[in-house]
């Protein structure tokens, strides 16, 4: 009989507590709430995008959604280099996640977004500048943000369910959290 549960390949890198928690918009707020992401394709200059927490969701298999407007230079970067750095800053430092992008997808949202899963390979703690704290944020109303949030995270867990390796998505898998 073939065991169809994921398996989590030796390159995964398992992200500490602090990290998960601030992924999961669990943690109390930091710095100015956002998460930035940063990509880039040779010879080109690094594309930069902030995500607020409706835009990045954690799930149980410990790979990361993020929802990016699919015009953006960022999402055609990424759709090219198929890796990216999320920069998640806090009072005392900034933690720099290494991700390989794993799967994507058009997320099914009034908005046009597309949808990466992203596989973390490696985290460094303290080591970048805090100084991308000014990074401008769109304005939206409250209400905006919170119905954005939650229709952009419900799209991210149907084009991701949890147990999505990106290839094969197992039948039923679903986000209970």
């Amino acid at each position: 009989m073939k065991n169809n549960a994921p398996t989590q390949p030796t390159s995964w890198t398992t992200l500490p507590e602090r990290i998960r928690n601030h992924l999961a918009d669990r943690a109390p707020v930091h710095a100015d709430g956002t998460i930035r992401i940063v990509t880039a394709m040779t010879p080109n200059w690094p594309e930069l995008a902030s995500l607020g927490t409706g835009e990045i969701a954690l799930g149980d298999d410990g790979l990361i959604r993020v929802a990016l407007w699919s015009a953006s230079k960022c999402c055609a970067t990424l759709l090219g280099a198929r890796r990216a750095t999320l920069l998640l800053s806090e009072d005392d430092g900034t933690w720099e996640v290494r991700c390989l992008v794993i799967g994507n997808a058009s997320l099914a949202t009034p908005q046009p977004l597309s949808g990466f899963l992203l596989k973390p390979a490696e985290i460094l703690d303290g080591c970048v500048s805090l100084s991308v704290r000014g990074f401008r944020r769109a304005g939206r109303t409250p209400e905006d943000s919170q119905n954005h949030a939650v229709e952009t995270r419900l799209a991210l867990f149907d084009a991701f369910p949890v147990g999505d390796d990106g290839e094969t998505a197992p039948p039923g898998i679903a986000n209970t959290s």
